[in-house]
């Protein structure tokens, strides 16, 4: 159960505009959408966020960085709902557990230079 309010067509206008078409496009809205529904203004500038990250990227990366970053931040709604995505767009089993172990092992060395606080001697050289 969500521990905020959900808004499911009971947000300002212009959240329920862009809940009407999140509706036509799943069948239905997704809680996160209801969560973010209260104000038309900050839903609409998340989904305008996320439409324009990654430009230049085909859509399975897409899906398997957003996967890998889903599965490093312990994020089960967003790890569900873009692994339906990504199979839907041919991302094959194997590549999302792919995705998932480069996620976790460098989680795991990230995890460790913090903890050193090791020198970053592995910089790509700047070009004049």
């Amino acid at each position: 159960m969500a521990s905020v309010k959900l808004y499911n067509q009971t947000g300002d206008e212009k959240a329920k505009n862009i809940q009407s078409a999140i509706a036509k496009k799943f069948g239905r809205i997704p809680e996160v959408f209801q969560a973010m529904g209260r104000n038309g203004d900050f839903l609409e500038a998340v989904l305008n966020t996320a439409e324009a990250a990654g430009k230049g990227l085909d859509p399975k990366t897409k899906e398997l960085i957003i996967i890998a970053i889903s599965a490093a931040n312990g994020c089960t709604y967003c790890l569900d709902a873009h692994r339906s995505a990504a199979l839907g767009l041919g991302v094959t089993d194997e590549e999302i557990t792919a995705a998932i172990e480069v996620a976790a092992s460098i989680s795991l060395f990230n995890a460790f230079n913090k903890g050193i606080d090791l020198n970053s001697d592995l910089k790509t050289p700047v070009k004049n």
